[in-house]
């Protein structure tokens, strides 16, 4: 009522009302809350983790993430569905650049940007490297070519000699432009040596693109390289007197030729067979004799990557260097090449040799070199390895200083046990980190890898690395041949140890569980293992479940068509492909078999059995209704009254009902992979077609 007094005698005095209310609150927090324990919890996890990443940027150790930003960024520019623009790339490089320069006071402030700049430069040296490239692209291939230019590499293999031709001239119908460097296949023993000048008629092909959409894009490093082509010859070359000299950078290409050569022939004085082949590839870096079984062996049992050490690891940075140009400049001998210096630098500034810091600047160094190196399979297997190992030893380094004995026995002992144990970790940890990038590449994980090499390794340590490099150290004076028979001793070893695994139950497991998904969540909890410590390692759980979570067999297709037209495989009744035509494409077709684990190669009995053939073509039944391949056009009429899909050079009655597939159909895209949809009809309508190459490639 207006006008009553809010101090009547019938109301509680003020004060009291304000105790009763506290009383009530106070009971309130005191009550048990629902998931409070758990968000006390959270919090201090929170808390934390956030201390550990001071103390990690304090320590300076987040500047070991800017070369994974890095190759994130050159990763991105891969997977864009359009060529992005360079313009638009250098803009924002800037300005991430300015950002990160203007914010060096603000210490989190300059810790994101400077990630988001590592990752922008990595994006646009990858578009940079493309945008140098403006050769066009040889699509279809070109019959019989005459081709006239220098020798710039040399291959002598098992079947074949392979070279890489400076072309100074190309004529043929319908050429519209001249290669500048094609890749050819000669007749075994016919090749003329590095600086010669030829002349060979070729038929010329584009550098072989993925065998199927996800597999690995064999022309892309060849494209990178400057390789306008490649292609076989068709006869012999001939030697030619070419009015130009050779440029110089074939002049330097036949002096290193000529000391490979040589080195190769001294060490073939006194060795022979598998142990001069590989002794061959350690010293000077050329694995194209090592026949291919030898090379199987290795892989099966897991012993690869002895064949890509690099005698300049155990040399002076001059000498590398030197050897850096005779090993071919390859990914693995660039990256020994930037260990050796940097540990050589570090030696002479007085720093810790081999850390993760200098794997970090070596990754970033060989990635500006040569972005594109990021989606090789060397390049993340052998990185992978480094990180792992220099950052297993870096923790146990400390558990192995507090390691002593009294005695001579027992040091002696003690010296055994921890070269044992080396050899042990480092084969378990090399061998996990580069599994899954093993697997999504080869579909194969070497499942003795730990026994081949405690048992290989001892030889290669103490007879064939060190020996090698004495060989060549003693060639100068004439003494090499002292060293080369020890150093075959351990390389028999490490064959016969190769050969003993590989021949075990199992070895080489085959698996297509591991996808690019997977891997990349795989690499991520490799790198959180790696480079944070403490708790913060813990971290590396949550992407190792999600590459599980992510791993799977991938859809297998039904049909695969090769871009040649002639090599086509169907899904038999037993769920294996059966593939026509396999030996005229057998790198394809083994890459198809490899993807789905199936351990047939091209050259199997019985592999294109669900085939039936005929002068004019063959036939397969598939669940969407009759495949034909048609050799002959008099064949067509029939087969477009018969078949749903047909595969034929020649283009198809006007009229016919069923698809026709053509090789040029194929030109741009590549080899199509059909995959039967759930709730598709017997005609092509109801199939999914996934080319091999994207529109952008």
């Amino acid at each position: 009522m207006a006008g009553t007094s809010n101090t009547g005698e019938d109301e509680p005095p003020r004060a009291e009302m304000r105790g009763a209310r506290a009383a009530v609150w106070g009971a309130g927090q005191a009550a048990p809350r629902p998931f409070g324990a758990l968000g006390d919890l959270r919090a201090r996890l929170f808390a934390g983790i956030a201390a550990d990443i001071r103390a990690e940027a304090e320590a300076g150790r987040l500047v070991l993430w800017l070369p994974v930003l890095f190759a994130a960024g050159i990763l991105l520019y891969f997977g864009a569905d359009q060529e992005p623009s360079l313009v638009a790339c250098l803009l924002l490089t800037a300005v991430m650049l300015t950002a990160t320069l203007a914010a060096r006071a603000r210490a989190s402030s300059f810790a994101v940007l400077a990630g988001a700049t590592a990752l922008a430069c990595g994006f646009t040296l990858a578009c940079l490297q493309t945008a140098r490239i403006t050769r066009p692209i040889l699509i279809p291939p070109a019959g019989s070519v005459r081709l006239t230019g220098f020798v710039e590499h040399l291959e002598k293999r098992a079947t074949a000699d392979r070279i890489l031709l400076r072309v100074e001239t190309a004529q043929a119908k319908g050429l519209d432009f001249k290669p500048e460097w094609v890749r050819l296949s000669l007749p075994r023993g016919s090749a003329l040596t590095v600086g010669a000048g030829i002349s060979v008629s070729a038929r010329l092909l584009p550098p072989l693109g993925p065998a199927m959409a996800g597999a690995h894009d064999f022309g892309r490093a060849p494209w990178f390289a400057g390789i306008d082509a490649v292609g076989f010859a068709l006869g012999p070359p001939k030697a030619v007197a070419l009015a130009q000299a050779p440029p110089a950078a074939v002049r330097i290409a036949a002096l290193v030729h000529g000391v490979r050569v040589a080195l190769a022939a001294r060490i073939r004085l006194v060795l022979s067979g598998a142990a001069a082949d590989i002794a061959v590839a350690l010293v000077t870096g050329d694995r194209s004799s090592i026949a291919p079984a030898v090379e199987e062996s290795m892989r099966l049992s897991g012993l690869t990557h002895v064949l890509s050490k690099s005698l300049a690891a155990l040399c002076a940075l001059t000498g590398s260097a030197l050897y850096l140009v005779l090993s071919g400049n390859d990914v693995a001998a660039q990256r020994s090449f930037l260990m050796l210096g940097l540990v050589l630098l570090g030696v002479i500034v007085g720093r810790a040799a081999l850390t993760l810091r200098s794997v970090a600047v070596a990754a970033v160094l060989v990635l500006a070199a040569a972005p594109v190196s990021v989606l090789d399979p060397g390049m993340q297997m052998s990185f992978a390895a480094t990180l792992a190992l220099v950052a297993a030893f870096e923790r146990l380094r400390p558990l192995r200083l507090g390691w002593t004995a009294e005695g001579p026995v027992a040091r002696i002992a003690l010296k055994i046990a921890l070269f044992v144990g080396g050899l042990a970790l480092t084969s378990l940890v090399a061998g996990l980190a580069t599994a899954p990038y093993g697997a999504l590449h080869f579909q194969r994980i070497g499942a003795y890898g730990l026994l081949s090499n405690l048992a290989a390794m001892p030889a290669v340590s103490f007879l064939v690395m060190p020996f090698g490099l004495l060989g060549v150290l003693l060639l100068p004076f004439g003494l090499d041949s002292l060293a080369w028979p020890i150093m075959g001793l351990g390389i028999d070893i490490m064959v016969g140890v190769s050969d003993k695994v590989a021949a075990l139950p199992g070895a080489g497991l085959r698996t297509d569980w591991f996808n690019p998904p997977s891997v990349l969540a795989a690499s991520l909890a490799l790198l959180c293992l790696c480079l944070l410590r403490g708790r913060l390692a813990a971290i590396a759980l949550v992407p190792a479940l999600v590459a599980l979570g992510l791993g799977g067999a991938p859809p297998r297709p039904d049909i695969l068509i090769a871009p040649n037209g002639r090599t086509v495989a169907v899904r038999a009744g037993d769920g294996r492909l059966s593939i026509l035509g396999a030996t005229s494409n057998r790198m394809v077709a083994d890459q198809w078999l490899s993807r789905e684990s199936d351990s047939r190669t091209a050259q199997s009995e019985g592999l294109a059995d669900a085939f039936r053939c005929d002068r004019l073509g063959c036939t397969a039944t598939t669940s969407g209704g009759v495949l034909a391949v048609s050799r002959r056009p008099e064949g067509l009429e029939a087969d477009c009254l018969n078949a749903a899909l047909i595969v034929s050079p020649h283009p198809a009655p006007k009229k016919c009902p069923a698809r026709v597939v053509t090789p040029t159909d194929m030109a741009n895209t590549g080899t199509l992979a059909l995959f039967r949809a759930p709730e598709g009809q017997a005609s092509l309508e109801g199939w999914r077609i996934v080319p091999a190459r994207s529109a952008r490639q």
